[in-house]
């Protein structure tokens, strides 16, 4: 990101619409109020300026400012900034998909969507038996070790409409003999009759966010994602199933889960595509990249010779974005942590190894031209 912020140090706006600029800011009236002092970093107000003449270009250019009227969660995650882009307005999807399932409700509100990445917000509603007074006390509490509200886990799975009515007739005896205050695998609630066969597989980098409880609603509100490895499907091209295991509910160190089944969510993501992807290959070696505004994949091999990457984290350490401007974005200043991946090698040493990491901010990929990948440069279209 530094990288970033020196870059918009050496842009500068036209000379006579910097003046204009210059003494629109300096006019304009002061705020009634007392305001609290604000640390400037140097180059601040040549800064404010350069943003204004982009939002002037981007007016001229596309005919209005771009604004996705969407939730504060995604505002938090991607910044406010983040809803004046063209990336989010192609991602945005407001989906309001409910599902009763008994006693638990689940709605997605809303999502960004691409083929390979999407983030959700999901808010499970409590049964009506559980206290909220109880839920926000161990909500609030600083004393996770004795009272907490555990996160629940999620299982992606691409498949057709499945009702929550099909799904409990089908296996709601195995779940008669689980335990759901512990960890459990998906095959444990699951079987083949209904969604087993169509679960997302290795690669797949998934994550859960707590984002908060309402106790008027007796719900809790989860922020979540997910982001396939560069060969699975396209997230477009069929619905997306959630099943969700029920949060536990920690009080005085005692674990009781919420409920004593799973729930289970529907819908179809829909969005523009901005998808980029690129491959090479010399000799013995190739590579596969998959980009988007939210995440990368990047997969490599060899069929003979020994693999030049160790680890998935090696590999990412020697991935960048090559810019339009023929500037460097290393992969790891721009990911949200080490990401997923996957190896396999024999004995030889030949193989393969790949990673999927997710960006801290959407990504213009409108301005990468190619994937570095150690001294190997990957095309993109």
């Amino acid at each position: 990101m530094n990288r970033y912020h020196e870059s918009m140090e050496h842009c500068a706006p036209p000379p006579e619409l910097e003046e204009q600029l210059r003494e629109a800011v300096l006019s304009a009236e002061p705020e009634p109020q007392a305001r609290t002092a604000v640390y400037r970093p140097r180059g601040f107000f040549r800064k404010a300026l350069l943003a204004a003449v982009l939002a002037v270009v981007l007016t001229l250019s596309v005919g209005a400012a771009v604004l996705v009227d969407w939730d504060d969660i995604f505002s938090d995650r991607f910044g406010p900034e983040g809803a004046e882009t063209p990336m989010a307005e192609k991602a945005f999807q407001p989906v309001n998909m409910t599902s009763v399932c008994d006693d638990v409700t689940l709605t997605i509100r809303e999502a960004l969507v691409d083929e390979k990445s999407i983030y959700l917000i999901l808010d499970y509603q409590l049964p009506d038996t559980v206290d909220p007074e109880t839920v926000e006390m161990a909500y609030n509490s600083n004393d996770w070790e004795v009272h907490t509200v555990g996160l629940p886990d999620i299982f992606p799975y691409l498949t057709g409409d499945v009702s929550w009515e099909d799904f409990k007739a089908a296996d709601q005896n195995r779940w008669a003999t689980l335990d759901w205050t512990g960890s459990l695998s998906d095959n444990e609630m699951v079987s083949e009759s209904t969604l087993a066969d169509t679960k997302l597989r290795a690669g797949t980098l998934a994550q859960t966010e707590s984002q908060g409880y309402d106790p008027d609603t007796n719900t809790l509100t989860y922020l979540y994602s997910i982001t396939m490895h560069a060969t699975d499907r396209d997230f477009t091209t069929q619905p997306l199933t959630l099943v969700v295991t029920p949060p536990v509910l920690w009080t005085d160190g005692a674990p009781q889960a919420v409920t004593d089944h799973p729930a289970l969510v529907t819908f179809l993501p829909n969005a523009v595509s901005q998808t980029l992807h690129g491959s090479f290959q010399q000799d013995d070696f190739y590579a596969q990249v998959t980009l988007s505004p939210f995440a990368i994949s990047v997969k490599v091999g060899t069929l003979s010779d020994p693999l030049p990457y160790q680890s998935s984290g090696d590999l990412m350490r020697s991935t960048s974005l090559v810019l339009v401007d023929s500037s460097i974005l290393p992969v790891m200043e721009w990911s949200t942590g080490p990401g997923g991946g996957t190896s396999s090698s024999s004995t030889s040493g030949h193989g393969s190894v790949s990673f999927t990491a997710q960006f801290q901010d959407l990504l213009d990929v409108s301005q990468v031209v190619s994937v570095q990948v150690g001294d190997v440069t990957v095309p993109l279209e």
